[in-house]
């Protein structure tokens, strides 16, 4: 039996990041990271290894810089830890001590009890280049496509595969509106009226009822009995956290089937930490738990439990996610932080919301120019940002940044109102126009509307 300091199970962003930050704040210390999948790629460009890359192996994410931080690194399948004795065992019987265990493990694909979903034909969203390499193939062969889901993977996969010539693609959605909980309507509506006009048949409000076929697929019927050729179906509706390890060893498993962590990532056991997909995550606004899964969630974790692991050093640094996102759908971005309309009617705030619309050049004919639009959602008595999203060109994808940020600082509508910006005519909206500012502006005067003198 071999002992390492700190050992980590899972080599995505989060394991790769936690190894990294523990490593660099505590450098005599040795670091294993073990993960079961030894091709692994960066999971939020997946979708592009279909078409816009032209060799799936430029997404393969890469060991160098573990390798370079002097980081051990190990294919293998953790298949059980003993929290008493500080053991890990391996598939094959290597048996690994650990002064600090962190699991990693993310998310299990969700497939919904649809009869034949077994069939030949059927696949779904792994993190492997062999098997992102298959479907590529098996993609480029196909001539009717079927995605089952409308949020992130399945509405960029149908943006993705509309680009393949000789794809016919549908997308099935239970909800009325593609990415349903991230944006408010207008903003969904934006991404429908795109893929429709690149030739993707959307089925919204929809529930398949089977897939149907012998041994391979031939067709998708859905709940209106209305039937859709299809070759390949890909299955997009979720996931569910990794806990299986963590339940078996006796940690503590929220209700939602996360493994419970407190604000520094500690587990309900000494000397056991969890980040990622399957740690708990919790509304910044509510507390209550989230299932938001993303990579940049994921980083900030593992940065929060690798400086923290040997004693804490850095206080209340994570207060809850935020749901930052962004995508690209026929070369429009979309982006969204903090509560939406849904979100905020769900749970009750009083808000006071403002929208502007403005270019993203200066003036608006120069060469790249789009219309960006901003809108925020402040709270009607402290004047707090709760949220924003974002749609135009490709700055929108850091604009959202700047609103996610005021977000975690609660930033008011009149800090930002009186917001000191860089602009210039390539780059940015006009200063007299820039639509951040001029949605908070017009927000602020809503709310002295309701001042009473």
């Amino acid at each position: 039996m071999r002992n390492v300091n700190v050992i980590i199970v899972g080599g995505g962003p989060a394991g790769v990041i936690t190894a990294l930050t523990a490593k660099s704040v505590y450098p005599d210390k040795s670091v294993c990271v073990i993960k079961e999948i030894g091709d692994g790629v960066i999971p939020c460009s997946i979708p592009y290894m279909m078409q816009t890359l032209s060799d799936p192996k430029q997404n393969v994410a890469g060991n160098m810089p573990l390798e370079q931080a002097g980081i051990e690194i190990k294919v293998g399948k953790v298949v059980s830890f003993d929290a008493e004795a500080q053991t890990v065992a391996l598939e094959g019987g290597d048996i690994l001590s650990y002064e600090k265990l962190v699991l990693a493990t993310g998310t299990e694909v969700v497939l919904p009890p649809i009869q034949g979903i077994d069939l030949d034909g059927v696949y779904t969203v792994r993190k492997s280049l062999s098997a992102m390499t298959v479907l590529r193939k098996k993609v480029h062969a196909a001539r009717n496509v079927v995605i089952i889901g409308g949020g992130f993977i399945g509405a960029e996969f149908a943006d993705e595969l509309s680009q393949i010539a000789n794809v016919s693609v549908h997308l099935v959605e239970l909800m009325p509106k593609l990415l349903f909980n991230a944006f408010d309507d207008e903003f969904c509506d934006n991404v429908s009226e795109i893929l429709s006009k690149q030739g993707v048949s959307l089925h919204l409000n929809s529930r398949v009822a089977s897939i149907d076929g012998d041994k391979g697929v031939k067709s998708v019927t859905l709940d209106s009995g209305e039937q859709l050729p299809a070759d390949l179906v890909l299955v997009s509706i979720g996931a569910r956290p990794s806990n299986v390890l963590a339940e078996e060893a006796g940690l503590l498993i929220a209700e939602n089937g996360s493994i419970w962590v407190d604000d520094y990532m500690r587990t309900s056991v000494e000397d056991v930490f969890a980040v990622g997909d399957c740690a708990l995550k919790r509304d910044f606004f509510t507390r209550k738990a989230a299932p938001v899964w993303l990579a940049s969630t994921a980083t900030a974790e593992a940065r929060n439990a690798g400086t923290n692991i040997y004693g804490i050093r850095v206080l209340h640094q994570i207060q809850g996610t935020v749901a930052a996102f962004s995508t690209q759908i026929g070369g429009f971005s979309l982006a969204s932080a903090g509560m939406t309309s849904r979100s905020i009617e769900k749970e009750g705030f009083r808000v006071v919301s403002a929208t502007a619309e403005a270019p993203d050049r200066h003036p608006g004919m120069l060469p790249g120019a789009s219309t960006m639009k901003v809108k925020l959602f402040f709270s009607d008595r402290s004047g707090i940002i709760l949220g924003g999203q974002v749609s135009g060109g490709p700055s929108v994808g850091e604009l959202i940044n700047v609103i996610a940020l005021a977000i975690q600082k609660k930033v008011t509508v009149r800090e930002m109102d009186m917001m000191q910006i860089a602009t210039h005519p390539l780059l940015t909206s006009a200063p007299t126009v820039h639509p951040l500012i001029n949605a908070a502006h017009q927000a602020l005067a809503k709310l002295r509307a309701t001042i009473k003198v």
